[in-house]
């Protein structure tokens, strides 16, 4: 398995690596089951809290989030210590304490899943631009992804990328265009692919028009790191 990956495009963080199979397997089998399941899919709408325009909304059901804490909360400790490991320049003083003092203070951090829920979408779906209250980070991981191949429109001999399907996570820059400054990425759905991200971050999902489902989940994280001793 792929040890986690912490880039920088825009300044905030935004981790990814790749979902054990397990994971994958028992969070579509944690699905399946809920949709079969006609009360239960009733029970466990959560479409009401979310502002998705997709098929349905419904919560992960709470033995498989306890089942794959302990890799959730792993993941999340790699990505904060990528984050100040950044902030150590040579010669610099972002930081005024030491590597150690901070490696300790993650190694401590107290991790809480607010809510997780399966955001299962169809052609023509999709999730407006939106942020995540309530949570320091959230996280998007796909579980089913439909065909998206045709979804590129041709132009003459070439192909014109179209960001049908895609998730796409926006910076805090400026109006203005600047050099060196990136205030946008964009990420093409594949199984397995799991992305961590400061939750206020504005993100959204485009819509596509090929059968099948686009089945993904997010989760809402807090942490106590940067909370004051009163707060904790």
């Amino acid at each position: 398995m792929k040890p986690l990956q912490t880039y920088f495009p825009f300044g905030p963080p935004i981790g990814h690596t790749e979902l054990p199979k397990e994971l994958i397997n028992d969070f579509n089998k944690g699905c399946d089951d809920i949709v079969k399941d006609e009360k239960l899919s009733k029970s466990e709408d959560w479409s009401n809290y979310l502002v998705g325009q997709v098929e349905q909304e419904i919560k992960i059901p709470l033995d498989i989030i306890n089942k794959w804490g302990k890799w959730f909360g792993a993941q999340v400790r790699d990505y904060i210590t990528a984050y100040f490991n950044q902030l150590y320049i040579p010669e610099q003083n972002l930081i005024p304490s030491d590597k150690s003092v901070a490696a300790k203070a993650v190694s401590k951090m107290q991790i809480n899943v607010q809510s997780a829920w399966y955001i299962r979408s169809f052609a023509g779906n999709f999730n407006p631009l939106h942020t995540h209250s309530d949570c320091e980070l959230t996280c998007v991981g796909y579980l089913k992804v439909p065909d998206l191949s045709k979804e590129r429109k041709k132009g003459g001999s070439k192909q014109k990328f179209t960001p049908a399907g895609s998730l796409e996570v926006l910076g805090s820059a400026g109006a203005f265009h600047s050099f060196f400054e990136n205030d946008r990425i964009g990420f093409i759905p594949k199984v397995g692919n799991w992305y961590l991200f400061p939750a206020d971050l504005r993100h959204l999902a485009y819509p596509f028009s090929c059968d099948g489902e686009r089945r993904s989940f997010s989760i809402n994280i807090n942490t106590n790191l940067f909370k004051g001793p009163t707060d904790k």
